[in-house]
């Protein structure tokens, strides 16, 4: 369950419009295995803005073209971290997060953005974390932007996430209840057209007609409208895209996530704003299962901090196996910081921490390993 974000740049971006392109922006915005990156590109191709080459998310293996960037992915990945959770482990936002103190340290976006898009005119964005992220966005963004939201079947998306990244089927589900609920209710006054995904890979001629007619209508997107190629878009999309499918195990879906498939297939087309009425609450077996989730990334990244920590003293000190805290009762406490002794102290403090962490960490595996089976 790595994201490959983190293994090509590791400069986050943050929270401030000042610098950001103008646009005007188009957001393809959807859950991770869902057709984001296929609808990117056939509007790259219709004539928008992609991300610069430079600026790619290179992952051959998920994607023979992301379409993403790489500076923005970073950017929404400190924003998650930040607020303790991951794509896999999102944290469940309370309205005005966007406005709370724990994504200040997050430095603007505008670096970022401008890195990923630098000319002028309309552009298009694609990042699943969106879903989660669209209050923040919506406040940073320079003009009101536009969206794609393109959804799939709960099913194929929990087994394309399997295949891709290991993950039980039940935490796909989950996700993908997280992901299309925050979408639906982040994007309400949003001018926002609804795709199926599979639905467009079976004929998707006419639906990028209608897709691309959609764009040109919108005020901000009318002027550059007149040298677009709408036949150009369906090169990018083919029944081959389509690995996996939603029509097995199908009774693993729960009824909360029907009822969200379900009006998801209802908002078919363009809308000017999306509304899509009230939602059904998220279940509790997703709630519980992303926090579980959520639990043991952060006791991971503490084992992480711990290391680095270790590996710093053990930098600054030689280790002596017969090192060790003073005995009760002799002297006041450890030896003073700046002393050689007491940075070995500290080591040995520090490594007892980590093995208690690491066997917590394996037993909380162990558990959900036995829940899951």
């Amino acid at each position: 369950m790595v994201d490959p974000a983190h293994d090509q740049l590791r400069t986050p971006g943050g929270a401030d419009p000042a610098g950001m392109p103008p646009g005007p922006w188009l957001l393809v915005v959807g859950m991770h295995r869902s057709g984001t990156s296929a609808l990117t590109g056939a509007c790259a191709a219709l004539g928008l803005q992609a991300p610069s080459v430079d600026d790619r998310m290179d992952w051959p293996e998920s994607n023979p073209e992301h379409w993403e960037s790489l500076a923005l992915a970073l950017h929404d990945d400190a924003l998650l971290h930040h607020l303790e959770g991951s794509w896999d482990a999102p944290p469940d936002l309370p309205p005005g997060w966007e406005l709370g103190s724990a994504i200040r340290p997050v430095p603007p976006p505008g670096p970022a953005a401008a890195r990923a898009y630098p000319e002028p005119g309309p552009l298009v964005w694609k990042d699943p974390r969106a879903c989660l992220l669209l209050p923040y966005w919506r406040r940073v963004l320079p003009s009101p932007p536009a969206a794609l939201l393109v959804w799939r079947p709960p099913m194929a998306v929990a087994r394309s996430l399997r295949a891709r990244d290991g993950l039980a089927l039940a935490h796909g589900l989950a996700l993908w209840e997280r992901y299309n609920r925050s979408a639906l209710e982040n994007l309400a006054g949003v001018d926002t057209y609804v795709v199926d995904y599979d639905a467009l890979l079976d004929d998707p001629g006419p639906e990028l007609g209608r897709i691309a007619a959609w764009i040109s209508g919108l005020a901000p997107f009318a002027p550059f409208a007149g040298s677009w190629e709408p036949g150009a878009m369906a090169a990018h999309l083919s029944s081959g895209l389509r690995h996996q499918s939603g029509d097995t195990e199908d009774e693993l879906v729960l009824p909360s996530q029907r009822r969200l498939a379900a009006i998801l297939a209802g908002l078919g087309g363009g809308h000017r704003p999306l509304d899509a009425g009230i939602l059904p609450p998220e279940s509790g077996w997703t709630t519980a299962l992303i926090e579980g989730q959520r639990a043991l990334w952060l006791r991971t990244r503490r084992v992480g901090t711990l290391e680095d920590e270790v590996n710093r003293l053990r930098g600054a000190s030689p280790v002596t196996a017969t090192a060790g805290p003073p005995a009760p009762g002799a002297g006041a406490g450890p030896p003073a910081p700046g002393d050689g002794e007491g940075a070995t102290w500290s080591l040995d403090a520090l490594a007892g921490r980590l093995r208690g962490v690491l066997r917590r960490l394996d037993g909380d595996r162990t558990r959900g390993a036995a829940g899951s089976g």
